[in-house]
């Protein structure tokens, strides 16, 4: 899907994803003390948010304008539009960000190509600052099989081996890189997914 058709997606909901965090981003990252941070590619800005509210600077960059206005919009809403900032981008361009450097991005379910994923990484490792911290999260390949929901193309679905390369070449230092099941509620029953989970430094 390209930026005009996300557009179309967010235009036709009055929220497209949860408007809580992702339960891995408080599991894992609930003690950092506040600072920057970047969720890129972060939609809604439904984790930059939770930050906001945590006293974080907190941006999202989208490279759906109607995403990010939204996130913008729920920021003042939440009243932490002073610490808030959207940005219009592609996860894979070099962009400048309002906050940066960052002492954490986060990156939630960019489900798209390895090569492009590891551009993105690459882009993210970019903006840290000294001791920042890189959070990924996707739907993991073993999804297809083994889990529920999520894109059912492989080609987008990547592989802890594929992870681990992309950090690598970003210069990252790895230091979290697991499968972890999410329960998930649907009309039908509780049904289970598989991610990949990933903290570097």
């Amino acid at each position: 899907m390209n930026s005009n058709d996300w557009d179309e997606r967010y235009r036709a909901s009055e929220l497209v994803w949860s408007s809580s965090p992702n339960r891995f981003v408080v599991e894992y990252l609930s003690e950092l003390p506040a600072g920057a941070m970047l969720d890129l590619a972060g939609g809604e800005g439904r984790n930059a948010l939770w930050f906001a509210e945590r006293g974080w600077q907190a941006e999202v960059a989208d490279f759906s304008s109607v995403a990010v206005e939204r996130f913008v919009a729920r920021a003042e809403q939440a009243g932490v539009a002073e610490h808030c900032a959207g940005t219009v981008a592609d996860a894979t361009r070099l962009t400048d960000y309002a906050y940066e450097p960052f002492d954490l991005v986060v990156m939630a379910y960019l489900q798209i190509p390895a090569s492009e994923l590891a551009v993105a990484i690459a882009e993210a490792a970019r903006v840290l600052g000294e001791d920042g911290i890189f959070f990924g999260i996707w739907h993991a390949r073993e999804n297809l099989d083994g889990g529920f929901g999520g894109p059912q193309d492989p080609r987008v679905l990547p592989t802890q081996e594929e992870l681990r390369i992309a950090v690598e070449r970003a210069g990252l230092s790895l230091k979290t890189l697991e499968l972890r099941e999410r329960i998930v509620e649907t009309d039908a029953g509780t049904r289970t997914a598989l991610d990949v989970v990933l903290l570097a430094d």
